[in-house]
Formats: structure tokens, C-alpha cells, sequence
């Protein structure tokens, strides 16, 4: 394994006695950057977190982050991750003044200003109790709880699910400013792909326990393209072009939907093909919805 933050090698992990929730995932995340794991429910995302944060141990594989294998790291290694679970950890009855004075208590690094200015910001006041909050301000409260020890590495799974939008892009800014002031690390699972696009550095796609793909999302955006291939003089061909998706077929047309490469672009296919074409630049939600097509499970 190399020297990145966050990494995951072969790793398998299962419930019982059904089928592998995730199976021979790898992957790798570089110091200092933000990496949108995307998925759709029931694809593993969540477990892949609990395994990172140490929550869970894999059935088979390797997990390590900051080089440690987080479910028997100690005091001193769990104060380095910050984790915000996708359903709240904290006890509903606890008051917001004696879980900060707790998270104060047990973080060398607490940031008080941040936390204090935060707790003002969102009306957090310290005799509510948990399960009195809104769904938003659990979300907030949650997030200031792993973002406050100033972690250098940030686990985060649909942090923003029940937030206003002003809300969602005053997190994204707090995540920017920890990388910047402290280069940390960032694993950011989310459904909202315009906080994704906004942010991210790298994207993994994960369908069905397996990443799917995985790179810079730059080089995801500019290489994939749905092309649809028509006026064809003769029948449809059958071929699968090289690192197609999906291809959807009509009686006198097909739609594409793949990487383009040097060897593989719309011209030289429609050119092998004798007919015409037009091509489609996807987002990031049009390529998720591609990517992760075949994929039927759910939560």
C-alpha cells in the first residue's frame, strides 16, 4: 500500500450469511484533496465508511488510514478522524452544551472559535437537547462535531441530506477552509451531485460493492460522451465499443454511451460505421445515471 490517507485494499465485508455488501473494493485517496463517493442506496457506501472510521472490521482485505487500521487504532490515532454518519450517533437526550463540552474535553485541537461562532450562527443552544433539533440543525450540530477537532481526515456521509441550500454551501466552504489551513483529507459521500461537482477533487463511482470508476472528475467530464449514431446504411451494427457504459437501441439508431480515447472517438466510429452522428456532453448527474444504470439495489 502506498503512503496515501485513506486507503482500501481487496477489501470484502458482508452481513450474515448474505451476499457481499462491498467485494474487492479498492481504493486510494490523496492527502489534501476531496474525494465524492457516489453511489446509489444500497451500494455500500455507508459500510465503506464504518470500515474507515473504524466502526467495523472487513471480512477480508486491507483498511488503513493515515497508515493505521482504524478499528484497532487507539485514543490518540481516532483523535486524527472526524466522522459524520449518514443517522445520527448522538445520544437524542444529551444537551448540545454537554456534548461540546465533551468534544472540547476529549480533542486536544478543538477549534473554540469555530465552534463558538458556529453555535451563534445556528441558534445551537447549549440546554436543547439532541432529539429537540430540527433535522437540519442535527445535521449542523453533527458536522461541528467532526469538523472541530480540525481531523486530517474528514468522513462524511450525507452531511448536507436535510439542509437549505445557503446552509449546504456554508459546509462545503468550512470543508475548503480545513483542507487549505490544515491539508486534510476529505471522503465526501452525498446524493446532492451539485455539491459533489462543486468541490471534488477525484470521483469514485461505486455500483453494487465495486467501484465502478474512479478518478479526477476533470478527467471523468471531458473523456465520457453519449453519442448517438444514426443514418445508417445498413443494419445496426452489433458490436460493444471499448469502455462503453450503455448502449440503448432503436430500430434505425444507437445511443452510446462511453469514453472517448484516441483510438475510439464519435468520428472514426460513425466513419466505421457509414453513418452520421451528434454527441452529448454529460454532468456529473448524467454520468452517475450512466454509470450506475444496471445497478437495482436499495436501502
Amino acid at each position: 500500500m502506498n503512503n496515501d490517507p485513506i486507503q482500501l485494499q481487496n477489501v470484502w465485508r458482508s452481513y450474515k450469511d448474505g451476499p457481499a455488501v462491498v467485494h474487492d473494493l479498492n481504493l486510494s485517496v490523496k492527502k489534501g484533496s476531496i474525494y465524492g463517493f457516489l453511489g446509489r442506496n444500497g451500494s455500500g457506501k455507508t459500510t465503506t465508511l464504518r470500515m474507515l472510521a473504524g466502526l467495523t472490521r472487513p471480512d477480508a482485505g486491507e483498511v488503513r488510514v493515515l497508515g493505521w487500521d482504524p478499528y484497532f487504532a487507539g485514543a490518540e490515532a481516532r483523535q486524527e478522524i472526524g466522522y459524520m454518519a449518514e443517522k445520527g450517533m448522538i445520544p437524542p437526550d444529551l444537551k448540545v452544551g454537554a456534548l461540546l463540552k465533551l468534544g472540547r474535553a476529549l480533542y486536544p485541537k478543538w477549534d473554540i472559535p469555530l465552534v463558538d461562532s458556529l453555535v451563534s450562527k445556528y441558534n445551537l443552544l447549549p440546554h436543547h437537547s439532541f432529539k429537540s433539533l430540527s433535522e437540519g440543525r442535527r445535521q449542523l450540530l453533527a458536522f461541528l462535531m467532526a469538523i472541530a477537532p480540525r481531523p486530517k481526515v474528514l468522513l462524511l456521509d450525507e452531511p448536507a441530506a436535510h439542509l437549505d441550500l445557503v446552509a449546504r454551501r456554508e459546509i462545503l466552504d468550512l470543508i475548503l477552509d480545513l483542507i487549505l489551513e490544515s491539508g486534510s483529507t476529505v471522503l465526501f459521500s452525498t446524493h446532492l451531485l451539485s455539491d459533489i461537482e462543486r468541490v471534488a477533487d477525484e470521483i469514485g463511482i461505486l455500483a453494487e460493492g465495486n467501484m465502478r470508476i474512479s478518478e479526477p472528475l476533470d478527467i471523468l467530464k471531458d473523456s465520457i460522451r453519449q453519442v448517438r449514431f444514426f443514418g445508417f446504411k445498413e443494419e445496426l451494427p452489433e458490436e460493444d465499443l471499448p469502455e462503453s457504459f450503455r448502449t440503448l437501441r432503436s430500430q434505425n439508431e444507437l445511443t452510446v454511451t462511453f469514453r472517448i480515447s484516441p483510438h475510439c472517438t464519435p468520428e472514426t466510429v460513425a466513419e466505421r460505421w457509414s453513418c452520421r452522428y451528434e454527441t452529448r456532453h454529460l454532468s456529473l448527474e448524467d454520468i452517475f445515471v450512466e454509470l450506475t444504470h444496471l445497478s437495482s439495489t436499495y436501502e
